[in-house]
């Protein structure tokens, strides 16, 4: 700003016969500075000083080790005139040159500090002294306490921690709230200190240490706060008799730096004013007899991709963010914002002090931009804010800070943990980060790590209680980039993750899916940057082969079918460019391949050329694992594409290969498979038997390789079996089973053996007439298919859809005549399902399927719509032949369901045709065989059954009302 007053010229001061009785003097190093006299003097010899210099001088000296800003300066030195910022860095200019460099013994390298934005800071160790009796106290009234700072933003998602904090101050006198740099340590503590103030008689005095560079000047700082010259010979007895008495609290922040200079003045404190109780900050306890250590973690985000804009709202770190942003200008958020802000948080780590930063942001880019730009944490955050705190304005300042603390062991371990992207334990840091160092060495250092904070350490968590904050992991990275160790650390991380991979297949068997989850889910970032790493180098392709087929249980256990399928991909194209491929690798990435597809694309037109390609290479390893894996993925493809007999052939080589085994997983495997063949091909008592069998074998056989094929084997059978148990006519026990096995995939938080469970469950719920259930698994199988990827799964859920829409459309018969409209464009397993939810979705191709053999499990259904379709033209003699057909198969089958819907259709038709006697027969035969009352078309069969026999006892010879609705069955 232009000057409005002209800075007086610097002239020598006026000569002084000496120092005034009581003047004070202020030493550092050969310099004598006298306060009163205005007189500063070197080896006896005054310096020449202006007294603008002379005041800046002053001004530091008495804040010695503390950084001060610019601001402060010119408000002291020229208060009530408007000058340029530049007349400091002139008049600090002219002092440096006047003081000269600092001799060896003087303990600094330069006198007076610049940091750039931030302001200058006096280096010198400074003694205080009274001319008349240096040990005399002053006299002067102290001043008042240092007030808390005043929080301009509100505090959130942190009332949880201040009640913590306020209730450990109750029952001890040293808290320290611990915690990594940006943690929000510091507004946890002044709102605790806030609540502690409206106690009567309570005070509250804050210290910050933060701007202190020396151990030397912690007791000044802390004496000055709580109103006592911090130049007293003995400060704390100063503090002593100044709180005498008195209830206080004080606030001490930013303890880590000078940690060791604490324990000695804090004990004092404490023993000397038991009204006194300290609550500390610091990124590492302060090792004090009697303190409570409480470990502040970051706020809490969100744990799904998809959410909207109000379910973000519910996680403090997404608060937090929208709320900073709108005061930084951002505009209104959309409900399409919800997951970019649940993104951007995550991105964070929810560290209070990163979103912060970042949310400015947001007031001048959009959320879908910044998000894609977060990757460089370093660079976004090192914004530059006026309105923050000196330290907020870049992490990478706050951990160079840090860093430069450690010693070197901790820094190289420090640097070599970054390459875990996850959490971790001992066993996993002292394998990849300790390397040529002595074990006691780097454990040491990793403790030490973990009480500085650099390392997040989380003693709730019994497997893997460590990780680096991502920011704090950025930063580390960064320094293990530029050492000379980063290939080797890279590819030692990734051995490990592959050996750590193959002991998680091995404890397969040993650990239920919950508990085998809390020990290996986490693993899963980590699996991922040394997959990145892997293919980062050609010579590698194999370690990553291995380790994409090692960590297969992991990708599905976590739901990341898609992302796995990718992966496996990728690792092909690596084995493929290689000058001389290993095969059984390459038949295990294949094998892998199919069983993604079957979950995220099983209409694959590749699927069946790379089937046959893997089983070709599973025969030539002569590999019983690899060739039972590959039948599987075969038979399920054939299946999902509606080749039953070829599936139906395939799974009984299947069963023989296993029953010659004589393995209880390659058993399990098998008879699932054969199940669900035996169902589509209408042979619903072999299916039910193999359901039972590979249920008890489940229970006996667990999880191994062998039959970990994506789906948890006891759901895969239970969702079968429940689908063969409806059609045999057992409808409150299907629904029962149904329902066990949605249940039980649910609690194991496993999307593909939820979709897999919802298949069977679902079409369950719509044939029994349990609309609101059928509604709710459509839904839940929906939602977790598009969540997950898992487009083979989403075929289903569209197809019950339309069952389900038919039963709730405003108008049913455009709605059946919309789905007719594309009825042609539908694959035959599709075609399958919608005829057994409406009579009018048939076509001639079925009737054409029927006579190869195929479609067998829904043959009836087929016949019956056929019937249907003749009776509405008026063709009732083909009708009959269509519906006796039905009712024929059914019976051959034991499928009960449909042959009470078959036997329905024919009386209904026979009643209206004046035939009641036939028709009364056939619906007394029908019910007599009918499935349980869970099935709503006994119901009707049994009300047209009443209603007859009513009619032929009053004398009428039918009932012609009876033909039932045109279009919805009773399932």
């Amino acid at each position: 700003m232009q000057a409005q007053s002209k800075d007086p010229s610097d002239s020598p001061p006026p000569p002084a016969d000496g120092p005034a009785s009581g003047d004070v003097c202020l030493r550092f190093g050969s310099f004598v500075l006298w306060e009163n006299q205005r007189r500063l003097e070197s080896s006896g010899q005054p310096v020449r000083l202006g007294p603008r210099s002379f005041d800046l001088l002053l001004q530091l000296i008495k804040r010695a080790g503390e950084l001060v800003s610019k601001e402060e300066l010119l408000s002291a030195v020229w208060t009530g005139v408007v000058v340029e910022e530049a007349s400091v860095r002139v008049h600090m200019s002219l002092l440096r040159k006047a003081l000269g460099e600092p001799d060896a013994s003087d303990g600094c390298k330069e006198w007076i500090t610049n940091v750039p934005l931030r302001g200058y800071r006096f280096n010198g160790q400074v003694v205080r002294e009274l001319t008349d009796s240096p040990a005399t106290t002053l006299t002067r009234p102290p001043a008042p306490l240092a007030k808390l700072p005043v929080r301009l933003t509100e505090l959130i998602g942190r009332e949880a921690d201040v009640g913590d904090v306020l209730a450990s101050l109750d029952g001890h006198r040293l808290v320290t709230i611990v915690g990594a740099g940006g943690i929000g340590k510091t507004s946890v503590a002044i709102r605790a200190a806030e609540h502690c103030q409206q106690k009567p008689a309570m005070q509250v005095a804050f210290v910050d240490l933060s701007p202190l560079i020396s151990p030397d000047h912690v007791l000044g700082t802390i004496a000055r706060s709580l109103g006592v010259a911090a130049d007293l010979p003995d400060p704390l007895q100063g503090i002593i008799q100044n709180l005498a008495g008195r209830d206080a609290l004080l606030l001490i922040d930013n303890c880590e730096h000078v940690v060791d200079a604490l324990a000695l003045p804090i004990t004092r404190l404490l023993m000397a004013l038991p009204g006194l109780r300290i609550l500390a900050t610091s990124r590492e306890p302060l090792r004090v007899s009697g303190e409570y250590v409480q470990r502040l973690s970051a706020l809490a985000v969100p744990d799904a991709e998809n959410v909207t804009l109000a379910q973000a709202l519910h996680w403090p770190a997404v608060e937090l963010l929208i709320e900073r942003a709108k005061a930084a200008g951002a505009g209104g958020f959309e409900e399409s914002d919800g997951p970019l802000l649940a993104r951007i948080s995550r991105q964070l780590d929810g560290i209070p002090l990163a979103i912060e930063l970042v949310a400015a942001r947001l007031g001048v880019q959009s959320a879908g931009n910044l998000a894609l730009r977060l990757d460089d944490h370093m660079r976004l955050l090192s914004i530059d804010s006026r309105a923050a705190l000196p330290r907020h304005r870049s992490l990478a300042a706050a951990l160079d800070w840090s860093i430069a603390l450690l010693d070197e062991d901790e820094s190289r371990v420090f640097r070599r943990l970054s390459v875990f992207r996850g959490r971790f334990n001992v066993e996993s840091a002292l394998g990849v980060a300790a390397g040529d160092m002595d074990p006691d060495v780097a454990f040491d250092a990793l403790i030490s790590l973990a009480n500085k904070s650099l390392v997040s350490f989380d003693g709730n968590d019994a497997i893997a209680p460590y990780r680096l904050l991502d920011t704090t992991r950025s930063y580390a990275a960064s320094l293990l980039a530029q050492s000379d160790e980063h290939p080797a650390l890279l590819r030692r991380h990734a051995m490990f993750m592959l050996d750590l991979m193959k002991a998680a297949t091995a404890d397969l068997p040993n650990l239920t899916a919950h508990d085998w989850g809390d020990r290996y889910a986490h693993h899963l970032d980590d699996v991922r940057s040394a997959l990145e790493a892997c293919r980062a180098d050609p010579s590698d392709a194999k370690t990553a082969a291995a380790l994409v087929t090692s960590s297969a249980p992991l990708w599905f256990h976590v739901s990341q079918v898609a992302e796995y399928r990718d992966r496996v991909a990728a690792a092909l194209e690596l084995i493929d460019q290689q000058s001389d491929p290993d095969r059984e690798t390459e038949t295990w990435l294949l094998n892998a391949l199919i069983i993604a597809l079957l979950h995220t694309d099983v209409l694959n037109p590749d699927l069946a050329t790379v089937s046959d390609r893997a089983l070709a290479g599973a025969l030539a390893a002569e590999s019983r694992v690899l060739e039972l894996q590959v039948r599987w993925g075969r038979c399920t493809h054939d299946m999902f594409r509606g080749e039953y007999v070829a599936a139906l052939q395939q799974s009984a080589t299947l069963l023989a290969i296993a029953q010659s085994w004589s393995d209880p997983a390659a058993l399990n495997l098998a008879h699932r498979v054969s199940a669900m063949a035996n169902h589509f091909c209408g042979r619903f008592a072999a299916a039910k038997k193999h359901c039972e069998t590979s249920l008890q074998l489940s229970g006996g056989a667990r999880r191994t390789r062998t039959n970990m094929v994506g789906v948890d084997p006891a759901v895969a059978a239970k969702a079968m079996l429940a689908r063969t148990l409806w059609i045999q006519g057992e409808t409150t026990k299907a629904l029962e089973t149904a329902s066990d096995a949605v249940g039980r995939a649910e609690s194991s938080g496993h999307a593909v053996s939820l979709c897999a469970a919802l298949y069977g469950a679902c079409p369950v719920a719509l044939w029994s007439g349990e609309l609101e259930l059928a509604g709710k698994w459509i839904r839940a199988m929906t939602d977790e298919a598009q969540r997950k990827g898992l487009v083979g799964w989403l075929r289903y859920a569209d197809w019950y859809s339309q069952g389900l829409q038919l039963r709730t459309a405003h108008d049913p018969n455009l709605y059946v005549h919309d789905v007719s409209a594309q009825f042609a464009s539908y694959d035959a397993p599709r075609r399958e399902m919608l005829v057994t939810f409406c009579t009018d979705w048939v076509d001639d191709g079925m009737v054409a399927r029927l006579s190869l053999g195929e479609g067998l499990w829904s043959a009836a259904e087929v016949w019956r719509a056929l019937g249907r379709k003749s009776e509405l033209r008026g063709m009732t003699d083909e009708a009959e032949g269509f519906y006796l057909r039905a009712l024929e198969t059914s019976r051959q089958q034991g499928a009960k369901a449909w042959e009470l819907r078959a036997g329905l259709s024919l009386a209904r038709m026979w009643a209206h045709l004046d035939r009641p006697q036939q028709a009364l027969q056939l619906l007394e035969q029908t019910c007599a065989n009918a499935p349980d009352q869970g099935d709503p078309a006994i119901t009707q069969a049994r009300g047209l059954r009443d209603e007859i026999a009513r009619s032929l006892h009053l004398g009428h010879g039918g009932t012609r009302a009876a033909a039932g609705p045109p279009h919805a069955d009773g399932g």
